[in-house]
């Protein structure tokens, strides 16, 4: 079975380039009158170029990638919002996705994979080479424009490079480059929570008055430290995942019993984490400080994978597949864990609910991009 981009290329073009299934004529063919009329004017034709394409194939991706998990969502927000389901209802629904559905999904991904004998090193560090700077980034534009305090500052950097990477990047992704994207993002998704939280946590407790005060404070600064560590790798998500991955390079096989319970438990992984996330944006408002939130949504859909593709092709030239995954992992919209955290520290709470809201209602504009940018031969 086809993927969108797959079938995008099939309609334009037999030829691909580098072997990649890219479609040469997905920007040539639109294109080759406006260079050959316009030859001196490249910069209005990489303006014009986007529009056009996005214009013609918008229809097709959104039916074939975004549709489907929108509708979705969109349906689980209707639930809440109507009162079709109550609170405890609704929260019951996230619940089961988070520590059941999910983790099987993770688990018996990680469990069954082909991993490659040799990993992309390249790809796992340019990622979070990545999140560091645009987390270094966040702070800086938040100190610097709104004058915030560390604990506020670890915060809103976070904002800017914590991406919704299991419960929408999962469906997307896979919807838009298909099932051999599984590996590169369980890879990343692996230690995702675990090095952003635990950054974000070291950052927020620094100044702290424990901390600061004595041998003790920084004992119990390092015992919090601790503590968030062991809860993100006990977590569902980690857990599953690093389980899996165990049970696969032990060289275990599943049952094949056990096998097929887990691929449909797998199946209503994705439309129950999808629905549950729709129900909780429920509880989240565009309350004010549209300002401060609307740059950390610049930052997260647009800073983010952009320099993600600038370094993953010119620093650590890493596998085209790969590089492309890990563009559009970095291209998901704020992860409401944001807002957890901001809740638990009782800082930048109304910002991250705003951008949580925004960056979520903009990524389908900006996700098309980037599916975009990265379906151009010259460019990939």
């Amino acid at each position: 079975m086809s993927t969108p981009l797959e079938s995008l290329g099939q309609s334009y073009a037999s030829e691909t380039v580098g072997g990649h299934g890219w479609p040469e004529a997905s920007l040539q063919g639109r294109t080759r009158g406006v260079f050959q009329k316009h030859s001196s004017a490249q910069g209005c034709t990489l303006i014009m170029a986007p529009i056009q394409y996005l214009v013609q194939t918008l229809s097709m991706y959104i039916i074939n990638a975004l549709f489907p998990v929108v509708l979705i969502a969109l349906l689980g927000y209707l639930a809440r919002h109507r009162h079709w389901l109550s609170e405890p209802e609704g929260a019951a629904i996230e619940r089961i996705s988070f520590w059941f559905l999910v983790p099987c999904l993770l688990f018996h991904g990680a469990a069954t994979a082909q991993f490659p004998a040799d990993m992309h090193w390249g790809y796992l560090g340019g990622f979070y080479l990545v999140v560091v700077l645009v987390y270094g980034a966040g702070m800086a534009a938040g100190r610097w424009l709104f004058g915030y305090n560390l604990r506020e500052l670890s915060i809103f950097g976070m904002g800017g490079a914590y991406a919704n990477a299991t419960v929408l990047g999962v469906p997307v992704i896979l919807g838009v480059l298909g099932p051999a994207a599984l590996v590169p993002m369980l890879v990343i998704v692996c230690v995702h929570n675990l090095m952003i939280f635990s950054l974000g946590t070291a950052l927020a407790e620094w100044n702290s008055p424990s901390r600061t005060v004595g041998d003790g404070g920084a004992t119990a600064w390092l015992v919090r430290l601790w503590r968030v560590v062991t809860e993100m790798l006990l977590n569902p998500i980690s857990s599953s995942l690093l389980a899996g991955a165990l049970f696969n390079l032990v060289g275990l096989h599943l049952p094949g019993l056990l096998d097929k319970t887990l691929d449909l438990l797998s199946a209503a992984a994705i439309p129950g984490s999808v629905f549950g996330l729709g129900a909780a944006l429920t509880r989240y408002r565009i309350h004010g400080e549209i300002g401060k939130a609307l740059l950390m949504v610049v930052i997260k859909l647009l800073l983010m994978p952009a320099l993600m593709w600038w370094l993953m092709t010119h620093v650590f030239s890493v596998d085209p597949f790969w590089m492309k995954t890990a563009v559009l992992i970095a291209a998901m919209p704020v992860g409401i864990s944001v807002y957890i955290f901001a809740r638990r520290h009782e800082r930048c709470e109304t910002v991250a609910a705003t951008a949580i809201v925004l960056s979520s209602l903009l990524s389908v504009a900006t996700i098309t991009f980037w599916v975009w940018w990265l379906n151009q031969p010259v460019l990939s």
